[in-house]
């Protein structure tokens, strides 16, 4: 779980991403594989992050073509 002050730094990323993965079973399936195989091969979270953070970036990438795409925007709080 992550927390964030409400138009604080890092709110569009967190949406985004959440509002992509809801939107798109494709990339939610792939997502939730890859952390699944990441978490049973990879023990050390320090690890884990560094290997994650290169695929978060490539899902937030398509994530920003999908919000352009379809003119997602963050929702009013």
């Amino acid at each position: 779980m992550h927390l964030r002050e409400a138009g604080g730094p890092n709110v569009r990323f967190a949406l985004l991403f959440r509002d992509h993965l809801r939107a798109d079973d494709t990339a939610r399936c792939s997502w939730g594989a890859f952390k699944r195989r990441l978490a049973q091969s990879v023990p050390d979270l320090a690890d884990y992050g560094q290997i994650k953070a290169p695929a978060t970036e490539v899902l937030m990438g398509t994530a920003e073509l999908w919000a352009a795409e379809t003119g997602w925007r963050v929702p009013e709080a």
